[in-house]
């Protein structure tokens, strides 16, 4: 057994285990533009602007929070955001994908096909940078159906 760093546990007991995680603090994400990726996870998916990070005359970061604690930052860096485009960076847990489908038709908002998958059911939703944010159920799909 390894450590994500490479190096060895070397002689690691099996009583011993790592200390308790309890959920995310949140998620950073790469932009090319912090404003207008503010706006669309305000716009589209609910976020509220909790923090912003300026350097001299610009806004490089900013961290965003949603009602139901979920919190992302958005940062700068054009280069990542291109290399992540069409990858999905973050999966939003959502209690009724159908409610969420229809909203994003309804809005006119592009949204990938909806897939029973082997966790659940989930629909893609690509940011300005082409990033994907998977609005996914909670449910697990059954053997037999996946």
């Amino acid at each position: 057994m390894t450590l994500a760093d490479g190096a060895a546990l070397g002689g690691a007991s099996t009583d011993v285990h790592p200390p308790e995680i309890v959920g995310f603090h949140h998620v950073r994400v790469p932009v090319a533009d912090v404003l207008v990726s503010r706006d669309w996870y305000i716009d589209v998916l609910g976020f509220a602007s909790i923090v912003v990070e300026e350097e001299e005359d610009r806004i490089v970061g900013v961290a965003l929070g949603h009602p139901s604690g979920v919190v992302v930052g958005l940062h700068e860096a054009p280069a990542r955001a291109e290399a992540l485009r069409g990858f999905v960076v973050v999966g939003l847990a959502v209690p009724d994908i159908d409610a969420w489908v229809d909203y994003l038709d309804r809005s006119g908002i592009g949204r990938g096909e909806l897939v029973d998958g082997h966790l659940g059911r989930y629909v893609d939703v690509a940011d300005p940078d082409g990033l994907l944010v998977e609005l996914h159920t909670m449910g697990h799909v059954s053997a037999a159906d996946a």
